[in-house]
């Protein structure tokens, strides 16, 4: 009851006036009111616009109300979309990030990469590949040569140059099989070629 009183008692506003309640200009009222902001009498022909704040504080709280949880919904979607597009899930600390975090972060590791590549802490992948198969083509060459030199410098027989080329190829097969693990991110499996009975 006490409600109704306040209401019958609260006055008839003009744009101007309700423009300077909400602090914003008489153009922005004109926007709300086509938007849907409720008016009381219809101004036009010389007559003003009647407006009651309390009906228009109703309406301007649910329309800012709605506005946020589209926006929500919409950031949301985004967000969502975003993890499907970079393959993350919720529970990647990543995920969370806005697109300015997300930047932030990716030029913070960018520094972060060229400092430790100057110290010489982290060296380009391509470079990497290349002196591995300069080495490994080294070793190869070494090991595929050993059997010939000891048979040469010791004497050995053909049985035991044999158990050599063997055991140089289980250190071949092991190389290998450390390397694969280290690419799928596996701890590779030590063995050593004495256990295997190959010397």
């Amino acid at each position: 009851m006490a409600d109704d009183i306040a209401a019958d008692d609260e006055p008839l506003l003009n744009r101007a006036q309700i423009a300077q309640i909400f602090n914003v200009s008489e153009n922005t009222i004109d926007k709300w009111r086509s938007k849907g902001m409720p008016v009381e009498v219809e101004g036009g022909n010389g007559v003003a616009y009647g407006f009651l704040f309390s009906v228009c504080k109703a309406w301007f709280e649910e329309t800012q109300a709605r506005a946020a949880a589209e926006k929500r919904a919409a950031d949301d979607f985004v967000a969502q979309q975003r993890m499907n597009f970079l393959g993350l899930d919720k529970q990647d600390q990543k995920a969370g990030l806005s697109p300015a975090q997300m930047r932030e972060l990716a030029q913070a590791e960018l520094v972060w990469m060229q400092a430790a590549e100057r110290r010489g802490a982290l060296v380009q992948v391509d470079e990497m590949i290349e002196l591995l198969d300069l080495v490994f083509t080294e070793i190869r060459a070494g090991l595929d040569g050993l059997p010939d030199w000891l048979e040469r410098e010791f004497g050995l027989s053909g049985e035991d140059v044999e158990r050599s080329v063997v055991y140089n190829d289980g250190v071949l097969r092991s190389i290998k099989a450390a390397i694969e693990a280290a690419a799928l991110s596996e701890r590779p499996e030590v063995v050593d070629p004495l256990d295997r009975g190959l010397l």
